[in-house]
């Protein structure tokens, strides 16, 4: 009984160490990109792949700008274009490979005279192959490496749910300022109107009274 209770301390404390290691690599080596695009300009990145069977997943979003909207192509390294995509605002897939080399992502602000601003992340699908040698090794690691793997996707599903909504976020104080910033120059231009208007009544009153003078003398 004992030993038992041994064994699953240890299995738990492999389990946290494996996964902290994990998360803390991941979010150092694959943190989001924020990219600044002017209106008409396009702005690329590069990735490298080394084998025929690397996959990239591939998500970006436009936080800020305009409609949101952007024209997004991939490269493969023999320059042919595989992926185009025209006026999206989100995405989200996994990239195959295409050969191994340089891909190049590349963003085009066509829509619009605003700044936008555009978050790209770029990182390695995750394979099972470490969950399946675990499992020949034994039911310990087995069992570890299975918790590691279901607590990696429930994270994985987490962020992709708060990057959306920081998004969302992004996108709806964007849309404020916009809006507060139209109503303040809508709300001047009423003025001028409307002191426009008040000074061109009173010098169609005067000149009426002064007509009606030079009439009567």
């Amino acid at each position: 009984m004992k030993n038992n209770f041994v064994q699953i301390l240890f299995v738990t404390f492999l389990t946290a160490l494996a996964l902290f290691n994990r998360f803390a690599s991941a979010s150092l080596a694959y943190s989001p990109i924020v990219l600044s695009l002017p209106s008409f300009t396009k702005d690329c990145l590069y990735h490298d792949l080394n084998s025929d069977d690397d996959s990239l997943v591939v998500s970006y979003q436009v936080l800020t700008g305009g409609n949101f909207e952007i024209d997004f192509d991939i490269t493969a390294p023999d320059g042919s274009v595989i992926i185009s995509e025209k006026q999206k605002k989100y995405s989200d897939f996994v990239l195959k490979s295409f050969g191994a080399g340089q891909y190049t992502f590349c963003f085009s602000n066509s829509y619009g005279t605003a700044l936008k601003k555009v978050e790209i992340t770029l990182e390695p699908e995750r394979s099972m192959e470490s969950l399946d040698k675990a499992g020949e090794s034994g039911p310990e690691e087995y069992i570890a490496n299975n918790a590691i793997e279901e607590i990696d996707r429930n994270l994985g599903k987490i962020t992709k749910l708060m990057n959306y909504l920081r998004a969302r976020e992004w996108r709806n104080q964007s849309t404020v300022e916009s809006t507060e910033s139209r109503v303040f120059w809508l709300s001047l231009s009423i003025m001028f109107l409307m002191v426009g208007i008040s000074v061109l009544q009173t010098l169609v009153v005067q000149f009426f009274f002064k007509d009606r003078q030079r009439a009567y003398v």
